[in-house]
């Protein structure tokens, strides 16, 4: 049942300057990416969603884009600001409607707010809950933000976990390398089961649920990551604020 006024309505397809941009971007793709895909039966495709997805590198929206792609699915990403400053991809971005978010601002809840509308237009939103390229030093999801759950909460919408990996070897995780060519890089991507949320009280303003729903949501897309890497993660997530894991006694939101 949904929390608010929202109407289920078809997940939308890529079309116009999304699906021009998507396949702008696959001839490079194709000679960049060997791809490991599964779960694709787990993206619904009779109501919008919340995708929420760990953020190693610059190249993840590309592996990421393509996946949804090629199940007929486009979704409106939550992208920091400054990625709208550059007058070709600001144009690119408001033509697909990305949406902006105002980290650190008084503008920064305006994101969720844009989030809100968009799902209740039917489009599905992709949210990197970490809300930054990961400063784990394995590359583990570090700690999330509570966005996502608070979305979750407020819209009902079902939330699809999507575990990522191998996109660090196209692209390092910081900007200023470029994509490593020569030869195609095994990228995995895994779309997860929507995470039961039902059993909390669908209020984003009530924080023991915001906090339960962001503790599922990585605990989630972590054992994802580890079924794609098999390997264990740190026993807590990686904290950017003290730049060193989370004590074992706090919880996994901010």
């Amino acid at each position: 049942m949904w929390p608010v006024a929202y109407s289920k309505t078809v997940s939308k397809a890529p079309k116009g300057m999304y699906k021009f941009v998507i396949e702008a971007c696959r001839p490079l793709t194709k000679i960049l990416m060997k791809p490991h895909w599964k779960g694709q039966e787990n993206l619904p495709t009779e109501e919008p969603f919340i995708l929420i997805v760990n953020h190693v590198t610059e190249f993840d929206p590309f592996v990421i884009m393509h996946f949804l792609a090629d199940e007929g699915h486009a979704v409106r990403a939550l992208a920091k600001e400054s990625l709208f400053r550059t007058p070709l991809v600001k144009h690119i971005f408001t033509s697909t409607k990305m949406v902006p978010v105002y980290r650190g601002t008084n503008a920064a809840g305006d994101a969720l707010k844009y989030a809100k509308v968009a799902i209740a237009e039917g489009e599905s939103v992709a949210i990197f809950p970490e809300g930054t390229l990961t400063r784990d030093p394995d590359l583990w999801p570090m700690q999330f933000k509570t966005g996502a759950a608070r979305l979750a909460l407020a819209t009902g919408a079902p939330v699809i976990p999507l575990a990522q990996w191998g996109g660090h070897k196209i692209l390092h995780r910081w900007r200023n390398s470029l994509p490593k060519f020569g030869k195609r890089h095994d990228t995995w991507v895994v779309a997860g089961k929507p995470i039961d949320l039902s059993d909390l009280n669908q209020d984003e303003n009530d924080r023991q649920a915001v906090v339960e729903a962001t503790r599922r949501m990585y605990q989630t897309l972590t054992r994802m990551v580890e079924d794609i890497r098999g390997e264990k993660a740190p026993k807590t997530p990686w904290d950017p604020k003290i730049e060193a894991y989370a004590p074992a006694t706090d919880d996994t939101s901010q």
